[in-house]
């Protein structure tokens, strides 16, 4: 890996699309596997190198991925420093499997694996010297969707004096013959399709994605910003809803093209330094037995409008729609999670990720406390812990405070702490990088 000083990059991809039958990930109503594809799937690699460190960028069209299957494909790519960033479209595919799963869905995760080692491996083998530039625009897209309804219950629906954030930072991968990459980081869910669509689609992500490329060259990676709570701002039910796919992506697209145009500016990548760590983040409940409690059976029945006295089956019903492995530990008396975080220095610019759907607030906050020139936050990257909430909004409660934490077998809420954690770890790694 040794040579003179430079930065190389090197892109590559390959399609992750599921086979028919594949349940989708991202709603827990939907009753069989998708139907077919309406758009493929990608990982899209590129990889960065200074000649003492190379680091792969993996933008994935999916969810989430769980930790063990990242390991599996960290395993495969030492010593390269691997990133997997997920889009979180909801019209994806399962996240994990193991020798429990079915044999199409062990299938499906092997060829997943196989295919994002390819990507990093193909990207390896076309390294070039680049340069950077940075890019800033505004996207239209989000609304906040954590809504007040009257009884004072907290809901998913639209709350258009919430907060989000509506950078659009796109980072420019250029060579002598012109662009290599586009990254593109915005923070939007990717749900334009409802939970009735069965066909496997990346959402307005690969609309965006599509147009991007096709105006500028290269091939573009998507990093999802903080989108906990920031959804597309339309309806479902819309019998038009791939327009509405259509629609959302080209006005993402519109704002990078306009941005890279009006406002690219020079950035040194040099060097590239890596930090990574795990913050532990405590659940409310308290250990007083060796295992943790299985609580989120009932409670996991009655949104599925299923009888609470069928609880002893909700585990089965998790392996089929949302199958995942948690990993759960006693810690200073709580049983808690372990969220991944990694930072990274290029040059004058840091990335930093959470394994976690982000409040937008947390996103925000990060970056404005960050000391590099420009941050780049991307959530739901190297795994998911479920939803990394405020502390306000710990107080307000609703579904990504009370319920989605159940879907990953925990035991039961995380405490409001959990946000000034994250920041105060993320805030050290960085440090330490800009010491």
């Amino acid at each position: 890996m040794k040579h003179d000083a430079a930065l190389l990059a090197g892109v590559a991809r390959q399609f992750i699309t599921p086979p028919k039958g594949i349940y989708q990930i991202g709603y827990g109503d939907r009753t069989k596997g998708n139907l077919g594809t309406h758009d493929d799937l990608t990982a899209t690699a590129l990889v960065l190198d200074d000649g003492a460190t190379r680091l792969a960028v993996v933008a994935l069209d999916m969810l989430t991925i769980n930790e063990f299957i990242v390991d599996r494909v960290r395993a495969r790519l030492a010593p390269t420093e691997v990133l997997l960033c997920c889009s979180h479209t909801h019209s994806g595919p399962i996240a994990y499997a193991d020798g429990k799963s079915s044999r199409r869905n062990q299938a499906y995760i092997d060829l997943l694996v196989e295919r994002i080692v390819d990507a990093v491996q193909q990207a390896q083998s076309a390294l070039q010297p680049v340069h950077l530039e940075y890019s800033l625009g505004e996207g239209s897209v989000g609304i906040n969707r954590r809504e007040r309804l009257p009884d004072g219950r907290m809901e998913i629906g639209r709350n258009p004096d919430g907060p989000r954030d509506k950078s659009v930072q796109v980072l420019s991968v250029m060579a002598e013959a012109g662009r290599v990459a586009t990254i593109v980081n915005y923070a939007c869910h990717g749900t334009v399709l409802g939970p009735d669509n069965l066909l496997v689609s990346a959402d307005w992500i690969g609309v965006m994605r599509q147009k991007v490329e096709a105006e500028l060259g290269g091939l573009t990676l998507f990093l999802q910003g903080a989108t906990a709570n920031i959804n597309p701002d339309m309806y479902w039910g819309d019998p038009q809803v791939f327009e509405k796919v259509a629609e959302q992506g080209l006005s993402v697209a519109d704002s990078v093209l306009t941005a890279t145009r009006q406002t690219s500016t020079p950035l040194s990548g040099l060097p590239i330094r890596v930090e990574r760590a795990a913050a532990w983040m405590p659940t409310e409940t308290r250990v007083t037995t060796s295992r943790p409690p299985k609580n989120y059976g009932k409670p996991l029945l009655v949104m599925a409008n299923l009888p609470g006295f069928m609880a002893i089956f909700a585990d089965l019903l998790l392996d089929q729609r949302y199958p995942w492995k948690p990993v759960i530990e006693a810690r200073d008396g709580f049983w808690s999670v372990p969220m991944r975080i990694s930072t990274v220095k290029l040059g004058d610019l840091a990335l930093v990720t959470f394994g976690a759907e982000t409040f937008t607030e947390i996103g925000m906050k990060l970056k404005a406390a960050s000391p590099a020139r420009h941050t780049l936050f991307a959530s739901i990257s190297d795994g998911s812990i479920s939803y990394l909430h405020t502390a306000e909004s710990h107080a307000e409660g609703g579904y990504e405070v009370d319920v989605a934490p159940l879907a990953y077998r925990y035991p039961g809420r995380f405490q409001a702490q959990c946000e000034q954690i994250a920041l105060d770890a993320a805030a050290d790694m960085l440090k330490k990088l800009w010491s």
